[in-house]
C-alpha cells in the first residue's frame, strides 16, 4: 500500500507539471517559440472554401506568419470559388491520411463533413473550424466573426438607410454552411425583432457563385418591384446584386449592403454598395494556427474565438482600422 501511495503521489505531481507548462505555453510569446525542443515536426493543412478570393488571400497570410512564428508547416488548399463540396472532401480525406498533427477547416458543408470528422477523432487529430463553424463537438473551438452579430449590424444599417420602412431580400452563399445560415438568421430575426415596419423576404442563395447570385438576384428585383434594399452576405453576393440592379437600372430605388472586401471595397468607393461588413481574416488566420498548435500539445480551448468585424463606408474606408482589415500593410 504505502508503494502505491508514493507512485499516485508521483503521478500527480507529474499531471500538475504538464498543466503548468500547458498553461506557459497558452501565454507564449509567438516570437520565441518553445516548440524548437521538439523533435517531431508539425504539420498542420488549412482546408478552405475559396482561395481565389481576397478573403482567403488575407487569412492565408495570417496563417504563414502564425506559421513562421511557432515553427510549424502548414499548407492552404481548397475549392477555386466556395462551390464544390466534393472537392473539399476529397482534399480533406487525402489529409487525413498524412497523419497531420491538426488540421484546420471551412466547411462548405457542414453536413458532409462528419464521417471526416470521427474519422479525425479516432485518430486523435484534433480539428479546429475556421471562418465556417460546424455543428459538432469534435470541432475543438472554431475561430472566426460572430456571423450572427454581423448579420444583425447589417440589419441595423440597412433600417437607417430605409427609414426602418420598406421591402428587402438577402442573398447568402448557401444552406448549409454556417456562416450562410448565420449571417442570414442575424439579418432576418433582428428586422423582425427590431423593425416591425420592414419586410424581410426569405434568404435567397449564391452558392458561391458570381453569375448565380447575378441571376437571383434580378429574379427577386423582377419579382418585387417595391423592393427597396438588399443585403448581400459574402463578396460574390454582393457584386451579383450591384450587377442585377444596375442592369435593371434601379440603382436610384435600391440600397444594397454588402460583405468582405475586394471587389465590395471597390463598388463602396464608387458608390455603388452604401457600405459594408469587413472581417478580419489576418488575424483568422494567424488565430486558427495558433491554436490548432495549441491543440495540439493538449491545451482546453474555449467553444469559440471570435476575431471580430467592422462597418464601413465611403466615410470611413480610408482609415487606418478599416484598412488593417482591407489588407493594409500588418503590425
Amino acid at each position: 500500500m504505502k508503494k502505491l501511495f508514493i507512485i499516485l503521489l508521483i503521478m500527480v505531481f507529474v499531471n500538475l507539471g504538464y498543466n503548468a507548462k500547458a498553461e506557459k505555453m497558452l501565454r507564449l510569446d509567438p516570437q520565441v517559440p518553445e516548440n524548437s525542443t521538439l523533435e517531431k515536426k508539425i504539420y498542420i493543412p488549412i482546408i478552405v472554401k475559396a482561395v481565389e478570393s481576397r478573403l482567403w488571400e488575407l487569412v492565408q497570410e495570417g496563417a504563414l506568419k502564425a506559421a513562421e512564428d511557432y515553427g510549424i508547416e502548414i499548407t492552404f488548399q481548397g475549392t477555386a470559388r466556395g462551390a464544390e463540396v466534393q472537392k473539399q472532401l476529397d482534399l480533406l480525406e487525402a489529409e487525413l491520411l498524412n497523419t497531420p498533427q491538426a488540421i484546420i477547416l471551412s466547411a462548405l458543408d457542414a453536413r458532409a463533413v462528419t464521417p471526416y470528422l470521427e474519422n479525425a477523432l479516432s485518430r486523435g487529430i484534433p480539428v479546429i473550424g475556421i471562418d465556417s463553424g460546424v455543428d459538432s463537438p469534435i470541432v475543438r473551438t472554431t475561430v472566426a466573426t460572430d456571423n450572427y452579430s454581423a448579420g444583425a449590424l447589417a440589419a441595423d444599417r440597412m433600417a437607417e438607410l430605409l427609414g426602418e420602412t420598406g421591402k428587402v431580400g438577402l442573398i447568402v452563399l448557401d444552406r448549409t454552411s454556417r456562416v450562410g445560415i448565420d449571417r442570414a438568421d442575424g439579418f432576418i430575426e433582428t428586422m423582425r425583432q427590431k423593425y416591425p415596419n420592414i419586410e424581410v423576404l426569405p434568404p435567397k442563395f449564391g452558392e458561391g457563385s458570381l453569375e448565380m447570385s447575378r441571376e437571383t438576384a434580378r429574379k427577386m428585383l423582377i419579382e418585387n418591384p417595391d423592393m427597396r434594399g438588399v443585403f448581400g452576405a459574402n463578396e460574390d453576393s454582393t457584386i451579383g446584386i450591384v450587377e442585377a440592379v444596375e442592369a435593371l437600372n434601379r440603382e436610384d430605388e435600391v440600397k444594397i449592403i454588402g460583405f468582405d472586401v475586394g471587389r465590395v471595397a471597390q463598388a463602396v468607393r464608387e458608390g455603388r454598395v452604401a457600405g459594408a461588413i469587413a472581417q478580419n481574416p489576418r488575424e483568422m488566420g494567424y488565430r486558427a494556427v495558433e491554436t490548432a498548435y495549441l491543440a495540439y500539445l493538449g491545451q482546453r480551448l474555449p467553444e469559440f474565438i471570435d476575431t471580430g468585424f467592422a462597418w464601413y463606408d465611403k466615410n470611413n474606408i480610408d482609415t487606418e482600422e478599416i484598412q488593417q482589415l482591407m489588407g493594409g500593410s500588418s503590425t
